[in-house]
């Protein structure tokens, strides 16, 4: 772990001052990314992964490679819209991860989504206009990551589908009229967020959460609590949750939905409450 961390804070503090400062960060996350998937590595996470030792070193690597994946993306964005950067290999690979969220959440021309944590290079957002039409909303807590997701926008030509909130504090005001919430598996306060949220969504609304646990919390934010009996209570509604967990990928997918009968249900205490009115 100590090793991980020691070669992504190198990079990291050399990004800026040599040459090819980009690809040589980009190589140790690409890094990272393999030992993530390894087979052998997810074997030994399972026999000393409780230690705290590990826990503790697992977490001072997910801190430097969060920052580091920031700074890359800011730095891709910039050289992208400066025209020194071939989008082509980032806009037409979609991830299976991406694929299989799409079989789940069925977006489409007539949705509209929220990216919670987008980044200065979403390109999850960027796919989802590309491909569906849909209407996308981005914000992130970082200023300099909105400016240059913005400038990005506009210069892929998507800035009729695709723009960023003004400020992030917005976003539960923008989750009134989404059919689709993202929150990406870079955002720490996941459970926050979605308990902010949870009175703000229509009831129809999906809510996507990315996340990565064990070995996969290396480069993500994890997550820790058992939505499925801790939501039914908390929500005073019976959601309906999807776990889509793949070896193979960085990261994993809650998605959370009402099922068909509280949708019922929601939709009849709409009508009582707008004939009251």
């Amino acid at each position: 772990m100590k090793m991980l961390e020691d070669e992504i804070a190198h990079s990291l503090a050399a990004v800026h001052s040599v040459s090819k400062g980009l690809e040589i960060l980009s190589a140790k996350l690409d890094h990272l990314c393999e030992f993530i998937v390894n087979k052998d590595n997810e074997k030994r996470w399972g026999k000393w992964g409780s230690s705290e030792e590990i826990k503790q070193g697992s977490g001072n690597v997910r801190e430097i490679s969060v920052h580091a994946l920031s700074v890359v993306e800011k730095m891709r964005s910039y050289r992208a819209y400066s025209g020194n950067l071939d989008l082509n290999l980032y806009i037409s690979l979609l991830s299976a991860s991406v694929k299989e969220e799409w079989r789940y959440t069925q977006i489409d021309q007539t949705s509209k989504v929220l990216f919670i944590g987008a980044g200065a290079f979403p390109l999850s957002a960027f796919t989802i206009a590309r491909n569906t039409s849909a209407e996308v909303i981005c914000t992130d807590i970082d200023d300099e990551a909105v400016y240059q997701g913005r400038k990005l926008t506009e210069f892929l030509g998507l800035q009729r589908s695709v723009h960023y909130l003004d400020s992030h504090l917005k976003a539960s005001e923008a989750a009134g009229a989404c059919t689709h919430v993202f929150i990406a598996s870079l955002v720490p306060e996941k459970i926050e967020i979605v308990e902010e949220l949870k009175t703000a969504v229509h009831p129809d609304c999906k809510m996507i959460i990315r996340y990565g646990n064990g070995l996969k919390s290396l480069f993500n934010y994890p997550l820790f609590t058992d939505l499925s009996s801790d939501w039914k209570v908390d929500w005073q509604e019976d959601w309906q949750v999807d776990c889509i967990n793949r070896p193979a990928c960085l990261y994993d997918t809650l998605i959370l939905s009402l099922p068909k009968s509280a949708l019922a249900a929601a939709a009849a205490r709409e009508m009582m409450a707008s004939r009251r009115s």
